[in-house]
């Protein structure tokens, strides 16, 4: 029984609590942590967008992208998440190859939500 306690004690010991850190620890936390890649593989990215064109879809609720601010033009394609939200394919596909979250709602663009 004492080992099961005892193992218990060293995890408690490796969990850090990020809220009270300071900004300098959480800094140091990111150079020992590193750089983490949450994105998408550019197959993931073509299956989790659907492409839509803004002269043809009246529903899109906003008229701009939420990315990059530019109001969508007759020309310009678009890509819709699973989750209903448009932006520019450009935009959302530079998006998804750093993070697998629609930037607007954080729902999973791509596997289990």
């Amino acid at each position: 029984m004492g080992r099961i306690t005892d193992s218990r004690d060293n995890y408690h010991e490796l969990r850090l609590d990020v809220d009270s850190m300071s900004y300098e620890q959480l800094l140091e936390l990111g150079d020992r942590i590193g750089y983490v890649n949450t994105g998408l593989k550019e197959s993931e990215i073509h299956r989790c967008l659907g492409k839509i064109k803004p002269s043809v879809s009246h529903t899109l609720v906003d008229r701009k992208c939420s990315i990059c601010q530019d109001e969508y033009e007759r020309e310009d394609e678009v890509g819709e998440l699973n989750c209903g939200h448009s932006f520019h394919v450009h935009c959302v596909k530079q998006w998804l190859s750093r993070k697998n979250a629609c930037p607007v709602c954080k729902k999973a663009a791509y596997g289990k939500p």
